[in-house]
């Protein structure tokens, strides 16, 4: 097998790190740089200046010289000493640096991915083995020490080959060989490594899911209600008793190796003491040459084989990273261009033939649907679950792209227009809808310092929240949850479906949709909450997705969707008189809107 490509690769992969590591700390390789020369250094400090205070105490034995060589040996190692740890202190800082920045970067990747990856298991399982080493087996910290190992080595290595060299050699023969040997252990131990955990991060993204359902609160009523604790925790024990046989045939492959690593090494020294011994006894070498050689052969021993297992765990790290820079790799492919929207009054949106299948569905989830949403109407989009409703609506809002047509925004592709300024005319509450644990006000509107308090409590009264959040002590500084303040407070589904109303509304976007918001209510409170937000967004576009027909009364035009298709398109009363699936649906849930 030819190594050059494989070592190309690394190289490779080596710059990309670099690049990374250097955009999140500029001091690491200085730092590293400095640290190495230290270490590299330090031992030829306690293997040469022994030799000549042994050779001074066996000798002529002169006080003067005495004290000069033990305080050269003592200062230099306190100097170096002291230097070196400082270094390494400065190297652990810039590792948390690179460490807390990392996870930022990973963030910040993972969100401007587009939408349809993180649907995507494919996508999800690459994640997953990209960010499990990282996380779980230190693969950074790992890369980074032995690229720092890996300088150091070297350069001592160089100054060791000159020192033994002036004595036999061989040793350097025999110890290189004995490494090699133990090199093709050691390497065979990674790559056991690798392959396990290639295999286990499926296992270890299922055995999350399944443990975090376990401890999840939010899941505690159906879990209880249903009796799902034992089936959760089965799956749980089972997939953790598969990773626990996995690991138990890991490390009885792994101690074997290091046995076998252990028996040559211990061959290795018995060889060179006695070849040392030899010396000692035919008067080649004095004393303190015999302590000077071996210091030399073994701290030789010592760097060569602390240089191949951290060249075999670089070039294995290399593998982690390659999985890493893989998924980094990934890029939006969600088009973005450079028309801006700040001058736009009007707004007329425009369904052209547009149809979309969900990645690995043979059948289109939406099909050949042509519609016009003009400025300040009102749409209702209704039908049974799994019509499409919902599909629509992602595709608006640029979740995913059409497979076929186009959408318009002002008689120009919606594309055509940068990806933000897009997203400032848009204010939706999926039904889906999250809050998080930050406080009220940071829920409400966490990018825009410029609303006001006042402005937010105005519009937390309006959606009916009123009557809760007056008594709240600390108002809108209030937690939502408790999950880091016991403080805080718990809103009913209704109250939370409320705030993320609120949210919409205050994001102050010309076209609002509501995507199934009032899941939670019930059909009375939902037709007075649709009736209540009707008032508050009287001059913009709005578009009410639902399966029930509340909204309907309130809106100027109504789209029926059946298995993807729009089958009805008009006003509610034209629909009513056609007497198709429209009119059948209304008269049926009719009696809790009269």
């Amino acid at each position: 097998m030819n190594p050059f490509p494989a070592l190309k690769k690394d190289w490779h992969v080596t710059l990309y790190f670099w690049k990374l590591v250097h955009s999140m700390s500029k001091s690491y390789i200085p730092l590293m740089v400095g640290s190495s020369l230290c270490s590299a250094i330090f031992p030829f400090i306690n293997i040469i200046l022994p030799k000549y205070l042994i050779d001074e105490l066996m000798g002529a034995g002169r006080e003067m010289n005495i004290i000069l060589w033990i305080g050269i040996l003592v200062a230099g190692n306190a100097v170096l000493g002291l230097l070196q740890s400082y270094l390494n202190k400065q190297i652990e800082l810039s590792n948390v640096l690179v460490m807390d920045s990392l996870e930022l970067h990973v963030g910040n990747h993972i969100m401007n991915l587009d939408y349809e990856s993180l649907e995507n298991s494919k996508v999800l399982d690459l994640k997953e083995q990209a960010l499990t080493p990282i996380r779980q087996q230190d693969v950074i910290r790992k890369m980074l020490d032995s690229m720092k190992i890996l300088l150091q080595t070297m350069l001592s290595l160089l100054g060791l080959t000159a020192l033994i060299s002036t004595l036999n050699i061989g040793i350097i023969v025999l110890i290189i060989g004995m490494i090699v040997l133990n090199t093709f252990i050691f390497k065979k131990s990674q790559q056991a490594q690798f392959n396990f955990h290639k295999l286990l991060a499926p296992l270890n993204r299922k055995f999350g899911y399944y443990s975090k359902l376990a401890v999840d609160f939010s899941m505690a009523k159906d879990v209880r209600l249903f009796g799902m604790a034992p089936y959760l925790l089965n799956k749980v024990d089972a997939y953790h008793n598969e990773s626990v046989r996995g690991f138990g045939g890991l490390y009885e492959k792994v101690g074997r190796y290091k046995g076998l690593t252990s028996v040559n090494l211990q061959l290795q020294m018995v060889i060179i003491y006695a070849y040392m011994v030899v010396k000692v006894v035919t008067g080649k070498i004095q004393m303190g040459g015999f302590v000077m050689y071996i210091s030399a052969a073994n701290s030789f021993s010592a760097q060569v084989s602390l240089a191949m297992n951290a060249y075999v765990e670089f070039r294995q790290m290399c593998k982690y990273i390659e999985v890493f820079r893989e998924f980094e790799s990934l890029r939006p492919t969600m088009k973005s261009g450079e028309e801006r929207l700040e001058k736009l009054i009007n707004i007329e949106i425009e369904f052209c033939n547009v149809s979309f299948k969900y990645t690995g569905n043979e059948s289109y989830s939406i099909k050949n649907v042509s519609m016009t949403i003009k400025n300040g109407e009102k749409l209702a989009i209704v039908g049974q679950n799994g019509a499409g409703k919902t599909t629509f609506i992602k595709l608006l809002c640029r979740l995913y792209e059409p497979d076929q047509g186009e959408i318009l925004l002002n008689g120009r592709s919606i594309q055509d227009y940068r990806y933000d300024e897009y997203m400032k005319i848009l204010g939706v509450v999926f039904q889906d809808y999250k809050l998080f644990s930050f406080s009220i006000k940071d829920n409400l509107c966490a990018k825009n310092s410029e609303i006001s308090d006042k402005e937010m409590e105005e519009v937390l009264n309006q959606v009916g929240l009123e009557a809760k959040t007056k008594y709240l002590e600390r108002g809108l500084d209030t937690q939502v949850f408790k999950i880091f303040d016991e403080r805080g407070t718990d809103f009913s589904g209704g109250e939370s479906q409320k705030i993320a109303i609120a949210r919409a509304l205050l994001k102050k976007s010309p076209i609002l949709i509501l995507d199934e918001p009032t899941a939670a209510l019930d059909p009375y409170a939902e037709f007075e909450m649709y009736n209540n937000f009707n008032l508050l967004a009287a001059n913009k576009t709005v578009i009410y997705i639902s399966h029930r027909l509340s909204a309907c009364k309130f809106c100027d035009k109504i789209a029926l969707f059946n298995n993807g298709e729009l089958r009805e398109y008009g006003p509610h009363d034209q629909l009513l008189k056609d007497q198709q699936e429209y009119s059948t649906m209304w008269k049926a849930q009719a009696q809790y809107y009269q």
